[in-house]
């Protein structure tokens, strides 16, 4: 994929999540998937942390230093210590988008020689910054299919009418 289409991608996938939520209740944006994997709170508290705390931060340090150290965070742990499920999807969403649309922002005015600037990323090596935003998209592209199948689950759950 080109930048402008990866970002473009990237854009919109705070509305995409909203979207996906229309419709659940309360109770089904805390409901785990069948397998036990995050909720609709817990997939929007895991994009807002990890945009604010991995990629804002890599961005950042990439632009700004030489061949810096990128931290990998482990959004598991994260999940448990922050109680993702006892938080608000609402403002989850609202901190997610802030912090994506800062970073596109920053994204859109990086020149080609910075998106070449490199980084080595904790388990996965050196990285260019052009790097990190294709990872940025394979990562909401996972959280985007995972939310559709999770949507569908819960609608599924629901008691059929007679």
């Amino acid at each position: 994929m080109e930048l402008r289409d990866i970002i473009a991608f990237l854009e919109e996938t705070p509305e995409a999540v909203r979207n996906l939520r229309d419709g659940l209740d309360a109770g089904e944006l805390r409901a785990r998937a069948d397998d036990g994997s995050f909720s609709f709170v817990e997939h929007v508290c895991h994009l807002r942390d990890i945009e604010r705390e991995g990629y804002a931060a890599r961005i950042e340090k990439i632009l700004s230093e030489e061949l810096p150290s990128l931290e990998d965070l482990d959004g598991a742990a994260l999940a448990r210590e922050r109680l993702y499920n006892e938080q608000e999807f609402e403002s989850g969403l609202e901190d997610f988008s802030r912090s994506r649309e800062w970073n596109l922002f920053v994204l859109r005015g990086a020149s080609e020689d910075q998106l070449e600037r490199r980084g080595v990323f904790e388990g996965v090596g050196e990285i260019t910054l052009a790097r990190l935003v294709s990872m940025m998209c394979e990562h909401d592209a996972t959280h985007r299919g995972e939310l559709r199948e999770l949507r569908g689950q819960l609608l599924s759950r629901r008691p059929t009418e007679a």
